[in-house]
């Protein structure tokens, strides 16, 4: 991989050098050449070696365009299409990192878990053994006896109350994870779930919930949002929640932010129903104003067509 890195460093600063005096390349190519070295960088490089591959392929497609007839059609989309093999690359690589260290993040969990359950079998062992003391010392010395015996039922008492308290706590947080685990591996199924700076992210296709142009919620997007309100149930009640619609291009920009609005209120109001307090979660129209594609492409548009619920710890 390395290799390949290198390179792809060495055939960009040549193909740099050879074009001072020739045809420059489109923006489009020059994107491509930046998007891919800055993938080839990062982890990209490391988890997603076949992606980045993929990436420099299709580079080489664009360059040759780029050769054959620069400033093409072809070379504009060979590049764009390199590009976003590059971005894939690259998001692939992030996402595998990420996974990597939630899974350290686990591991950390369960071994400080571990820990703290031995710490309180620990503790029991010692209570026991200091219960057995006191057994033996009333037995030594009847005339305590009945002043021994009520301070004896009650550490009995303390410590088959700890020892239900500890087994009651382990027992509820192993089902909240179990249901948390289950909750989020079948809402995968049905939406896109990401981890970013302002918290999970759950995005949903608009085209799923709502018929075009309308904001009333389709009878298929009920049921998947109701996955949706069983894993926002399970997570804690700091957790603030943010319903945001969005919109493509199409239209004017004061009938997409209405049409945005209207449809994040449909899917809190139905979240709300479904369980989910009221007071956890607003609903925020942002129309167009936040794409996550081009909106020059009917697949673009479809992409910005979206419902995302962010959860964070605000």
């Amino acid at each position: 991989m390395k290799k390949l890195v290198l390179f792809s460093t060495i055939s960009l600063a040549a193909l740099a050098l050879n074009a001072c005096g020739a045809a420059q390349p489109t923006k489009e190519l020059k994107d491509a050449r930046a998007t891919y070295q800055e993938a080839s960088q990062g982890k990209a490089a490391e988890l997603a070696a076949d992606e980045l591959l993929t990436a420099k392929q299709a580079l080489d497609r664009a360059e040759a365009a780029f050769n054959d007839s620069p400033g093409s059609y072809q070379e504009r989309r060979l590049a764009y299409v390199a590009q976003r093999m590059a971005q894939i690359a690259a998001a692939n690589g992030g996402r595998l990192d990420a996974q990597k260290e939630l899974l350290k993040a686990d591991a950390d969990y369960k071994s400080a878990l571990e820990e703290l359950n031995k710490a309180a079998m620990d503790e029991v062992k010692a209570n026991q053994q200091r219960l057995d003391k006191i057994r033996k010392d009333m037995a030594d010395q009847g005339n305590k006896l009945g002043e021994a015996a009520q301070k004896l039922k009650a550490q009995e008492a303390e410590l088959e109350a700890r020892q239900k308290e500890l087994m009651s706590e382990k027992a509820a947080r192993a089902e909240a994870e179990k249901k948390l685990a289950a909750a989020m591996k079948s809402l995968e199924e049905i939406a896109k779930i990401r981890e970013e700076q302002r918290g999970l992210v759950i995005t949903l296709d608009g085209a799923v919930l709502f018929v075009s142009g309308k904001t009333a919620l389709l009878p298929i997007a009920q049921s998947k949002l109701d996955k949706v309100a069983e894993v926002l149930q399970q997570q804690s009640d700091d957790k603030r929640i943010v319903v945001e619609g969005h919109t493509d291009s199409m239209g004017s920009d004061a009938n997409n932010l209405t049409l945005s609005q209207a449809r994040a209120e449909a899917v809190r109001s139905h979240l709300v129903g479904r369980g989910v307090k009221s007071d956890r979660i607003t609903a925020v129209g942002k129309g167009e104003s936040t794409p996550i594609a081009d909106n020059k492409s009917p697949e673009g548009r479809a992409n910005n067509r979206r419902v995302e619920i962010v959860v964070s710890g605000k």
